[in-house]
Order: C-alpha cells, then sequence, then structure tokens
C-alpha cells in the first residue's frame, strides 16, 4: 500500500474533506492509496515563515556584501595567512555586519505594534523623527566631516579610534515610522489638507531640506517613499498634486544652482567631454561591466579596483561585482533584492492593522527603490549620485540601521502570524507558508484525488 506523504498540496478551492457536499460520492481511502504517483502533485514544504526568509535574504546579502567589501580590499602583495586572519576577523566590516545581524533579530523580536505610542508628540517614532532632524541639522554645522567632498557625517572620537556615523540613514527610517503613527493617531483628521496634509508635508520638509544640501540621491528618495506612504495613509491625491510644481523647482535650484551637481547632469549625457574629470567614473564604471562578461574574472582577479574604478567598496560595488561575477552575479544580486521586495509586499498585503501595513510597505520600498537608484547610477542610467547598495555596499550606518528596518519588517509578520493562530478561521497561520496551501495528511485523511484508470496503471 501506498503510503502518503507527510504534507500534499492541494488547490486551494477543492473540497478536502465534504467530497459529497456537491453532489458526489465522497472519495475513500481505498481510492486515495491508488493514485498513480505522477499523477498527485505532492510537496514537503520547508517549513519556513515568511519573516524566516525575509532573514535568509537579508543574511545573504549581508554575506555577500562581506565577501565583496573585502575582495575590493584585497591587493596583489605576499602576506601572512595568520595574520590576514586575524585582521579579517577584528575588521570593522565583520563588527559592522555583527552589529546589524544583532540589531535585525532583536527588533524582529520586538512588538512594532509599541512604536506608535499612546500619543503621537511622545511616540517612539516622533522622538526618533525629531532626533535625525537634530542631527542632520549638526551635520550642516562645523561638527560635520566632509568625506569624499560630501558633509554628511558626524565623526564621534573614541580614542585612537573615530566612528563615523550617517544621521540621513536615521532620517530615512525614522520618516517612515512617522507617517505611520501619525496615520494611526491622526485617522479621523489624515483627509484634512490642514491637519493631515501640511503637518506630513512639513515633516518631510523638515528632514529633506537639510540632507538636499549635499545628498540630493538621499533627499529624493525620502521624499518619494514620503509621498507614496500618504498616498497609502489615506491622503487625497490632489493635495499630493500639489507637491508636484514646488518639488520640481526645488529640484531645479538644486541642480542647476550647484556647480558639481550641474556638471554631472551635462556630463553624463556625453561622459568622453570629460573622460578624466567628471567623465571618469561612469566610464570606469562601464569598463568593469565590459571586462566582466557573463561569467566575470572570478572572485578577487578584479582589475579595475587596482585604483581604476573609484568607490569600489561603497556607491560602485555593484560594478566590482559585475566586473568579478560577471552578468551571472549580478542577476544574482538583483535576484535577491527582487525577493526581498516580493516578501515584504506578501507583509504589508498581511498586515492586518494600518501602522503595520506603512511600516512594512515604507520599509520595503526604501530599499527596493534604493537598490534601484544604485544600480540605474553605476549602469549609467542616470547621473552619477552618492547612493549606497542597501546591505551590500559598505558602511556600519546603513547595514545597521537597513538590517533593523528587515526586523521590523519580519516583527510585523512575526506578530500578525501569531494572531492568525490564536484566531480561528484565518489563513495566515502556520499552515499558510510562502503562499501555498498545504494541507496536512493527518488533518485530512480523506484526500480528494482522482482514481487511476486501469489503462494508466503499469
Amino acid at each position: 500500500m501506498t503510503e502518503l506523504h507527510e504534507h500534499t498540496l492541494v488547490p486551494t478551492q477543492m473540497n478536502r474533506q465534504d467530497g459529497h457536499s456537491n453532489g458526489h460520492t465522497p472519495v475513500t481511502a481505498q481510492h486515495a492509496v491508488s493514485v498513480a504517483p505522477w499523477k498527485r502533485l505532492t510537496i514537503r514544504p520547508l517549513g519556513l515563515s515568511l519573516d524566516q526568509v525575509l532573514m535568509l535574504i537579508a543574511l545573504t546579502l549581508l554575506g555577500f556584501g562581506f565577501l565583496m567589501v573585502h575582495s575590493a580590499d584585497a591587493r596583489v602583495e605576499s602576506v601572512n595567512f595568520r595574520t590576514e586572519l586575524t585582521r579579517l576577523i577584528f575588521s570593522a566590516v565583520t563588527i559592522h555586519v555583527l552589529l546589524a545581524v544583532a540589531a535585525m533579530w532583536a527588533l524582529s523580536r520586538l512588538n512594532y505594534r509599541k512604536l506608535i505610542g499612546q500619543r503621537l508628540a511622545t511616540s517612539p517614532a516622533t522622538i526618533l523623527m525629531i532626533v535625525s532632524f537634530c542631527l542632520l541639522v549638526l551635520v550642516l554645522t562645523h561638527f560635520g566631516a566632509r568625506i569624499n567632498g560630501a558633509k554628511r557625517w558626524l565623526v564621534i572620537p573614541l580614542g585612537s579610534h573615530r566612528i563615523s556615523f550617517e544621521p540621513s540613514e536615521l532620517a530615512k527610517w525614522g520618516m517612515v515610522l512617522f507617517i505611520a503613527a501619525f496615520a494611526v493617531h491622526q485617522a479621523d483628521h489624515i483627509r484634512s489638507f490642514w491637519k493631515g496634509f501640511i503637518p506630513l508635508v512639513v515633516a518631510t520638509g523638515l528632514i529633506c531640506l537639510p540632507i538636499l544640501v549635499e545628498d540630493f540621491g538621499t533627499a529624493v528618495l525620502i521624499g518619494t517613499v514620503a509621498v507614496m506612504l500618504m498616498l497609502l495613509a489615506g491622503c487625497r491625491w490632489w493635495h499630493i498634486a500639489l507637491l508636484l510644481p514646488v518639488a520640481a523647482v526645488l529640484a531645479y535650484f538644486a541642480v542647476w544652482h550647484s556647480a558639481y551637481r550641474r556638471e554631472r547632469l551635462l556630463i553624463f549625457l556625453h561622459p568622453h567631454l570629460d573622460p578624466k574629470g567628471a567623465g571618469y567614473n561612469p566610464i570606469q564604471s562601464m569598463l568593469s561591466f565590459h571586462s566582466g562578461g557573463f561569467w566575470g574574472r572570478g572572485l578577487g582577479n578584479g582589475i579595475q579596483k587596482m585604483g581604476f574604478l573609484p568607490e569600489d567598496s561603497t556607491d560602485f560595488i555593484f560594478s566590482l561585482i559585475a566586473e568579478e561575477l560577471g552578468f551571472f552575479g549580478c542577476m544574482l544580486v538583483i535576484s535577491l533584492f527582487m525577493g526581498l521586495t516580493i516578501c515584504g509586499w506578501m507583509v504589508t498585503h498581511r498586515a492586518t492593522d494600518l501602522f503595520g501595513k506603512l511600516l512594512s510597505f515604507g520599509a520595503t520600498a526604501t530599499i527596493a527603490f534604493q537598490a534601484m537608484m544604485n544600480v540605474a547610477v553605476v549602469t549609467v542610467t542616470v547621473p552619477t549620485k552618492g547612493i549606497a547598495l542597501p546591505l551590500i555596499s559598505a558602511g556600519g550606518t546603513g547595514w545597521v540601521l537597513t538590517a533593523a528596518a528587515i526586523g521590523l519588517l519580519m516583527s510585523v509578520e512575526r506578530v500578525n502570524r501569531l494572531e492568525s493562530l490564536a484566531t480561528p478561521g484565518t489563513t495566515t497561520g502556520s499552515s499558510d507558508r510562502l503562499g501555498l496551501h498545504v494541507v496536512s495528511a493527518r488533518e485530512s485523511p480523506v484526500l480528494p484525488v482522482r482514481p487511476v484508470p486501469a489503462s494508466e496503471q503499469s
């Protein structure tokens, strides 16, 4: 007698146990065991919930980033293996990865609804946004450090070491949390122009304007995600439309009244007019793609990182991936981000409360759009901007805060899943993994399957 698998995948529309309800004779166990193996679709699920899949994707991206950052730092020289291994273990990159994993795990165990607060004024989301604004203003003063021509960091001296922190990364996630919390606390006024729309526009402006001074790309990213969250929160579309002329004017002045931004835009159209100046970065980036081909030169065998490709471990690390791992490596990275985006969208769809939906959508959209912007820059699809590839480009602030945001995304899925388990009649539970409806053979011993005709039996 053929033994049924522990779990059998069946269409959700099919009657499982009450086969006689549609007038047909119920299928017996004798019929079930006579089914040909190739006529029955069976599956042994991995048993992974959506938050666990998110964690695996995030860990894979972090591991990929760890590998490529060290590859970018590799040079042709004789080294001692033990010394190099010790340096690798205790390097800043290793510490950043460990901190990112710890932040992701800690926030995934947190009930995300605690971030809403009892009142908007004392909400953790509001406090985080106020702190972000103060740090952004502090960067514009003499406390801000100018690195690679951009004044975006606060440097904290710690003995013989210095810790650099990028406040715009904190502001990026603080904005998402604030809009989500505001939509919950001001749900009755969210469609009002003065009580709902204007406060959100003021908050977005307070965050974006200080960033716009030195980082046009991040300001555009935050502003775009903020507008999308306003629409999802319930703001009227024609209120949002009023922002378009204002945004266009700000973009015009930000680009054409800044010499280096205007030069980047003009050189983007004709990079070979200044191959050793403003056109150097896009030209070297495209050479990396051309050099890598389909399979790449091999991990660690890149040539462009030997002083030719600028910012090979940060903004242009995707170009290094293209050279060393080729088209295959690029598609692997893009597939991971696509998987992360799809999982984030599923979390948004499954969330049962407004705060969870807005938080999960904001986190997913921010990571997805930032990855798209970085890939567009290194492939010279858009003008050069200093924007990192999430979880891969070197940067402790970006790694830790992005991993923390994914931890909150995992928290949304975990909390809603546990609540659905406690509520009878819901479908988002432990038996609904990765969008597959899995029916346990123990719970449904009589499966609706078709008997095998004698002509098909071997």
